[in-house]
């Protein structure tokens, strides 16, 4: 399976590169790194479960010197909020708060966003 089309993005990618991608009869793992305009970089962590209709996520923004900008994902670490298992981690890995579900799609739109207010 190719990377997801993200031509609706081209304005803030500049380059999508393929970290390791395995397929079973059971999951399919996909892992990349998008570099975006003013060196920001999106690394995608997306592993699809066939049989249960469920995508494993991990979404993490950071800066050109790797610090962390936003991670959303929905690992079931944090049951308490009204969200769970969506949430994002905002600028440190202890500041953890409700997301709604998230695709790459709704990712790169948000970073869009982000970016074209400078």
């Amino acid at each position: 399976m190719p990377l997801p089309d993200l031509a609706a993005f081209d304005a803030i990618i500049t380059k999508s590169i393929l970290i390791k991608e395995l397929i079973t009869p059971r999951i399919h793992i996909l892992r990349y790194k998008v570099e975006l305009v003013a060196g920001s970089i999106l690394y995608v962590k997306e592993v699809t479960v066939f049989e249960e209709n469920k995508i494993d996520y991990a979404y993490q923004w950071q800066r050109p010197d790797a610090s962390l900008i936003l991670r959303w994902d929905n690992a079931h670490d944090y049951p308490h909020l009204s969200t769970s298992p969506f949430h994002k981690h905002v600028d440190s890995e202890t500041n953890i708060l409700p997301s709604e579900p998230m695709t790459i799609e709704k990712v790169l739109a948000y970073i869009s966003s982000q970016l074209s207010e400078g």
